[in-house]
């Protein structure tokens, strides 16, 4: 059912064209009321002013193209003068709690009562996260829908205020992500000839490099890669030596012969490769855990926790990390970091095998039980800027970081994990 569902328009009498101070009531215009909770029909006796603004805001966000939408928008203003700072705070702390179709409604909300590139990028980021946690549902559709979303959005965006430095970061960053690399290059390309000199315009510049590079040699990438899909290590070493010979500098060639030289159980040389893509310049979470997987075949465990405690601090939301350094934990018996990570992990994913056996686990070896998943609250982020804008100023926000390897594979843990449940079914 569309949120418009809920809107009931009244005609407000000329008594009240003087009753907001400073804002001239046209008693001409029809108004847009919400309905309360559970109600299909209005009762204009107990219309109040916030059943008008909630509908107002109702309208603001789904109907921007509303003949009345200027004027929705001064009353709105002229009724709660700090509307848009609150509802930004708002869809913050709704899209920390996954709650997507709320959130959509706010920032859209934002967005159309103060149109900048901020509220834009903000409406953006926030399909970028409904399509990832679709991805976690193993929805590929939905993925797509909400990945096309956040791409419409930033284009609407590109068109309303020209050519925004902050909106083509975005752009050539989740073009990167898709790999829609001609598309990724055009934006970034389009990025240096206005953005400011700083940080963010050197990582920019790196990452347009990149691209045009892998646009470059992607012939080879692309084969190396194949071949590890098809779990053809040997073959895919061979093509991979090519590239590097060419691209020594550049670090995708090492992950892949490191991914490659683990798979084969070469572990140093695997670690060696690795640790070139960090010499390189990069560093992400799939480096540090291929490096962490190393690290325990290698008998290693502090190093594989170190190693895990960087890659989780790259992607603070990966299960398969933290699921992994809640394990190495509570394997050494070491409960209060094992319960802090195994309580993460119930966040991500409560339902999930592999976190229910750690909680068994755990319970069998310390007589502790674990109670209801708590989830903490947010309501403001402290990164906020400004204009209302809620990420980090010098990072591209609807792009991702590549993940190289194959998800069965690349958890690492996963059959020593499984082996421990089985082991606690037979005690």
């Amino acid at each position: 059912m569309s949120r418009l569902d809920s809107i009931r328009y009244i005609t407000l009498p000329k008594s009240m064209e003087e009753k907001i101070t400073g804002f001239a009531i046209d008693s001409s215009i029809p108004i847009p009321v919400q309905l309360p909770d559970g109600h299909t029909s209005l009762d204009v006796d107990k219309v109040t002013l916030e059943s008008i603004v909630a509908g107002m805001l109702v309208v603001i966000a789904y109907k921007e193209n509303d003949r009345n939408i200027g004027y929705y928008r001064d009353f709105v203003l002229a009724a709660q003068p700090n509307a848009v700072e609150e509802l930004n705070t708002a869809a913050i702390a709704k899209e920390h709690q996954k709650d997507y179709p709320f959130a959509e409604q706010l920032f859209l909300t934002v967005y159309h009562m103060l149109p900048q590139s901020a509220s834009c990028i903000n409406l953006a980021t926030l399909y970028s996260s409904w399509a990832v946690y679709e991805k976690d549902q193993k929805d590929d559709k939905a993925e797509e829908f909400y990945l096309t979303k956040c791409l419409n959005t930033l284009e609407d965006g590109l068109e309303r205020f020209g050519e925004n430095e902050d909106i083509l970061a975005e752009l050539g960053s989740l073009h990167t992500y898709l790999g829609n690399l001609e598309e990724a290059q055009g934006y970034l390309e389009r990025y240096m000839k206005v953005a400011e000199d700083g940080e963010k315009r050197q990582k920019l510049k790196k990452m347009l490099k990149d691209v045009t590079l892998r646009l470059d040699s992607d012939q080879e990438i692309r084969q190396a890669y194949d071949f590890m899909m098809l779990d053809e290590e040997d073959k895919a070493l061979e093509a991979i030596e090519k590239f590097i010979a060419a691209n020594p500098t550049v670090w995708h060639g090492h992950f892949i012969k490191g991914w490659a030289l683990r798979r084969l159980k070469r572990y140093a040389e695997a670690e060696e490769e690795l640790v070139k893509c960090i010499s390189c310049g990069e560093s992400n979470a799939d480096i540090y855990n291929e490096l962490s997987i190393c690290a325990l075949e290698k008998g290693d465990r502090e190093l594989a926790k170190s190693y895990l405690d960087t890659a989780v601090d790259l992607d603070e939301d990966n299960l398969t990390l933290a699921s992994n350094l809640a394990f190495l934990h509570l394997m050494d018996d070491e409960f209060d970091e094992a319960k802090e990570w195994i309580e993460k992990c119930r966040l991500l994913a409560p339902e999930d095998r592999q976190v229910k056996a750690m909680m068994e686990e755990y319970s069998a070896k310390t007589g502790e039980e674990f109670g209801q998943v708590v989830r903490q609250e947010y309501v403001h982020d402290p990164s906020a800027d400004e204009h209302g804008h809620h990420h980090h100023d010098d990072e591209c926000q609807c792009g991702h970081d590549h993940h190289h390897g194959d998800e069965d594979d690349d958890d690492g843990y996963a059959e020593e994990l499984a082996a421990m449940a089985e082991d606690e079914e037979t005690r």
